[in-house]
């Protein structure tokens, strides 16, 4: 074992890095990044084992991930931004109608580790445009490696809101109306600074995004979780995986509380726009609203 992912295995063996882990992860379906690389130059993506879907529940499961593949080298932990029912085969994995029951939405800041001055404050401009539409409570900050997320937690959007109209509908039109209303004002950030940072919609049905606390795939840095209220403050010697700064707040929500910002981004933008295999017809907007409407 080099020395190098002996320092991997260390940050790996401390109790509440794999905690942490455990706990974001449970109901998703995992991805894990191995430093090994296949034939064609990518990484190594372990998805499956034994032909089931991945999964993460405990901390003593990340302890399992790390020996069962040793061989690969795992280094950085995915979930998806999906919440199932069940996840023991490949059809509870995909079925992304009846099988997921909420999902995590995130705005994904592409930038670059030298632009983190800028990527915070277009974060900013993205947390601001969501409390202006009452969603203040449920608000979650996690940089990922070269850039940020800005995340909304799941439970924003009520179980009664998600029972009438698919998450993967309702969540993908929010980000996409979010992102649409905030690119003037990024055009003009990055004209300011002479950047070139994205703001993007990934929701797409199998996203997965960089676990709170996992390590980056490349970089030797934490995947950090803070409050909007330390945006100002933030310093990059908070990713440091030997003395990183992390908090909770993602377990933070007021349920519904983007239920209206929800609507109106479906009602805008139509829910997701790619055909899914074995979805039945969609409703029209008026047919899912109207069921929701008192």
């Amino acid at each position: 074992m080099s020395n190098v992912y002996s320092s991997v295995l260390a940050y790996y063996a401390n109790p509440q890095v794999k905690a942490e882990i455990a706990k974001y992860c449970r109901d998703r379906w995992v991805a894990v990044h191995c430093e090994k690389f296949l034939k064609n130059g990518r990484l190594v993506l372990l998805r499956y084992y034994k032909g089931k879907p991945i999964t993460i529940s405990h901390p003593e499961d990340v302890d399992f991930i790390l020996e069962k593949f040793k061989i690969l080298k795992p280094r950085t932990f995915y979930a998806t931004a999906n919440l199932y029912f069940r996840i023991s085969s490949r059809s509870d994995v995909f079925d992304y109608i009846e099988n997921v029951y909420a999902r995590t939405m995130f705005w994904d800041i592409d930038s670059k580790l030298e632009w983190w001055s800028t990527t915070l404050k277009i974060a900013k401009v993205i947390v601001q445009l969501l409390e202006a539409h009452g969603v203040r409570e449920s608000i979650y900050l996690k940089w990922s490696g070269r850039g940020l997320h800005v995340h909304l937690h799941e439970k924003a959007i009520s179980a009664k809101l998600y029972s009438k109209i698919p998450p993967l509908d309702l969540t993908y039109s929010l980000v996409e109306y979010v992102t649409i209303k905030c690119q003037h004002i990024l055009n003009k950030i990055n004209t300011e600074e002479n950047t070139m940072i994205k703001v993007e919609n990934l929701m797409d049905p199998q996203r997965v995004f960089v676990v709170p606390l996992s390590l980056h795939r490349t970089l030797y840095t934490s995947c950090i979780v803070l409050p909007p209220e330390d945006i100002d403050s933030f310093d990059l010697s908070w990713l440091n995986p030997q003395s990183y700064k992390h908090q909770r707040v993602w377990e933070k929500f007021k349920e519904g509380e983007a239920d209206e910002l929800a609507l109106k981004a479906f009602k805008s933008i139509g829910g997701y726009p790619k055909p899914l295999p074995g979805r039945r017809r969609k409703k029209s907007l008026e047919e899912q609203i109207w069921k929701y409407l008192p």
